[in-house]
Formats: C-alpha cells, structure tokens, sequence
C-alpha cells in the first residue's frame, strides 16, 4: 500500500512539473479550461494524480480549479502585479548591490555573453529565458541563495504572464539597452547608477506588463 502511495505521489509530481512547464510556455491561456479527462488521457496516467496535481498548481497560484470538470488557467490581477513588481524592487535591488563588489572580468565577459545571446533570441519564451539566465548571472556573485530563490518565485508569475500576453517585440530594444547600461554600471563599479537603472528597467517593465493586463482585462 505505501508502495502504491508513493508511486501515485511520484506520479503527480512529475505531471504537475509537466502541467507547469506547459502553462509556462503559453500552451494554455489565462481562463482556458483543463478538463481531468482530457489531461488523463493526453498523459496516460488516471484521473488520481490529475486531482493532485491540479491541487498542487492551485496551490502554487498557477490555476483556479474548478470541481468536478478540472480548473483554469489564473488570470493574474493588476494588484497582484503590483504587489510582484513593489517586492523585486527591494530584493533585486538589494542582490545588486551585494553582488557588484564581487563581480570580476570573468563574470561581466559572462552578462556580455548572456546578453550577446538574449538579443539573437527570436521569440518571447526564449527573450524571457535569456534575461532570467542574465539576472540570475548578475545577482548570483552576491552569494544570497534566498534572496535569489525569492526572487525566482517573484518573477516566475510576471514571466508566465508576458509569455501568454505580450508581443515578441515588447520593449525588447529598451530592454537591450537598459541591460548594457547595467552591465557598465556594475564594471564601473558605480552602486547607486546601477540600482537607479535596475529601478527603472523593473518600473518600466511593470508599465508594460499592467497594460497588458488592463488589456485583457477589457477583452
């Protein structure tokens, strides 16, 4: 019997790694329906670990269940953005301070090639992939896994939203720019001119992805 319990947890697990990653990746829209039987039958599994898993992604905020037909894809709130955005002001800002004194030429050859590579990429899941490798290589010197881990979990529902909601376009050269200027910052040693450039590179964000939001909210 714990055999079986445990198998049918695996299970679960693994389908709501495999749920997030499709939700992340724009296959399901804010307020799409995911029917148990539907997810069941496309990942041969029974409509036990389905229920979990659903459970666990309602949990995680990622969808709205509802009973007996399955659950929806979360529409994010303008509030909540808000909220998102008021809270990576503070933890990103903090990890870049820490982290500029700690930088070398090793790690800033490393953001120019992290940004080198995010400027080729062609659509907005890989323009979102790219800019979460450059932040995560610029606060990572700061030697703060929670503070990075928070920020993680504070940007993950922003980047989901954008990948759903915005063009591949969106401010993709304001954003090009905003990173090299970054990167200057951090070589220059330059504390305050790098976390006012963070600043206005997360506010100017946050105007684009509550547009978006408002956007949806209309249609």
């Amino acid at each position: 019997m714990l055999v079986t319990r445990l198998a049918a947890a695996t299970t679960a697990s693994a389908l709501a790694q495999r749920l997030r990653e499709a939700i992340d990746a724009g296959q399901w829209r804010p307020g799409e329906l995911l029917r148990q039987e539907q997810i069941a039958a496309e990942y041969g599994v029974s409509r036990i670990p389905v229920r979990e898993a659903l459970a666990q992604l309602q949990n995680e905020g990622l969808l709205d269940v509802a009973h007996y037909r399955g659950a929806r894809v979360s529409r994010p709130r303008a509030e909540e953005i808000d909220e998102l955005f008021d809270l990576r002001l503070m933890v990103e800002g903090d990890l870049l301070v820490r982290a500029l004194r700690q930088h070398d030429p090793r790690s800033l050859r490393e953001l120019k090639r992290l940004q080198d590579a995010l400027e080729d990429a062609e659509d907005r899941l890989g323009w979102i992939s790219g800019d979460i490798a450059f932040h995560e290589a610029l606060y990572g010197p700061a030697g703060r896994p929670r503070s990075l881990a928070l920020f993680r979990q504070l940007r993950a529902p922003i980047d989901r939203f954008s990948v759903q909601a915005l063009g591949p376009g969106t401010r993709k050269q304001g954003w090009a720019d905003e990173h090299r200027q970054l990167i200057a910052a951090v070589a220059a040693g330059d504390a305050i001119t790098a976390r006012t450039i963070l600043e206005d590179h997360l506010q100017a964000t946050r105007a684009v992805v509550l547009a978006a939001c408002a956007e949806q909210g209309e249609s």
